[in-house]
């Protein structure tokens, strides 16, 4: 991919309806811009990135498009090939998504996040967290992704919560969160009715909104936990989020007497789109 004449292009991630864009300039990336799409689809992404563009012709290096084509795992992260996408004349190559047979799964927006960790820490061996709307769990060992496994812990919290009257995102308490997670860890297969009982016991005003937040996360972080076992238990253990998931996940790790790398998410994606740029 060829830069423009100013020596810029725009590095970009798209995580759902959810775009992240740097402007780098000879090598220099200047700060995050973060745009809300009116939808995940292609005619919304083109828009965004039109914005973020302002008029200039530049390349773009794009991270997490649900059009990008589907990688096999096992994969070295350095060799992902970009793919041409068609947006409507923009100079568009794509970081490709990971995807993966048994256990079913596909991974796209974590994708530049995982590849930027790895290049910062290529002898990294191990497993990589990655929270978001999806979590994955990735196996990582001589600098390839071996395979991963997902969950929707994020979008299961989200639901819950309204059913409870809450947001999501907000204070949450401590030792109900520890407490709710050694239980979901322990008993997965009562998940449904653990949260049955915590929906009924903020209803009648028995728990606090930052109780009942900490109980709704434990449990369904208890639960991921258990159905990951065998991807963190007696492994060097990364983990990769935004500044409200990163905290519970921390958390979470840290009751299981887990040592946990933490990394910042927008760092990594960055590093993995100016990897991805610089091997194109």
């Amino acid at each position: 991919m060829a830069l423009s004449r100013s020596g810029a292009w725009l590095a970009a991630n798209q995580d759902g309806d959810t775009l992240t864009v740097w402007e780098v300039r000879d090598g220099t990336p200047g700060p995050a811009r973060v745009l809300q799409l009116k939808s995940s689809g292609p005619a919304a992404l083109t828009e965004g990135l039109r914005q973020a563009l302002a008029g200039e012709a530049r390349p773009v290096v794009l991270g997490g498009s649900p059009m990008a084509p589907l990688q096999p795992v096992p994969v070295p992260l350095a060799e992902l090939p970009l793919a041409e996408l068609q947006l409507d004349g923009l100079a568009v190559r794509a970081l490709p998504a990971l995807g993966q047979n048994a256990p079913c799964a596909v991974m796209r927006g974590a994708v530049a996040r995982l590849a930027g960790f790895l290049r910062l820490n290529p002898e990294w061996d191990g497993v990589v967290c990655l929270p978001g709307a999806v979590t994955h769990w990735v196996q990582v060992s001589a600098r390839e992704a071996v395979s991963f496994q997902s969950a929707l812990t994020g979008q299961l919290a989200r639901g819950t919560a309204q059913g409870l009257g809450l947001e999501a995102a907000g204070a949450w308490d401590k030792s109900a969160l520890a407490e709710a997670v050694d239980d979901g860890l322990a008993k997965p297969q009562l998940l449904a009715a653990r949260l049955a009982a915590a929906q009924a016991a903020a209803e009648l005003g028995q728990t606090a909104a930052d109780g009942a937040r900490g109980q709704l996360w434990g449990l369904l972080l208890g639960a991921e936990l258990a159905a990951a076992r065998p991807y963190w238990l007696g492994q060097n253990l990364a983990l990769i989020a935004d500044g409200t998931l990163q905290p519970l996940y921390a958390e979470a790790l840290a009751a299981q007497g887990l040592p946990v790398t933490l990394a910042d998410q927008g760092r990594m994606a960055l590093e993995g789109l100016i990897g991805a740029q610089a091997g194109a």
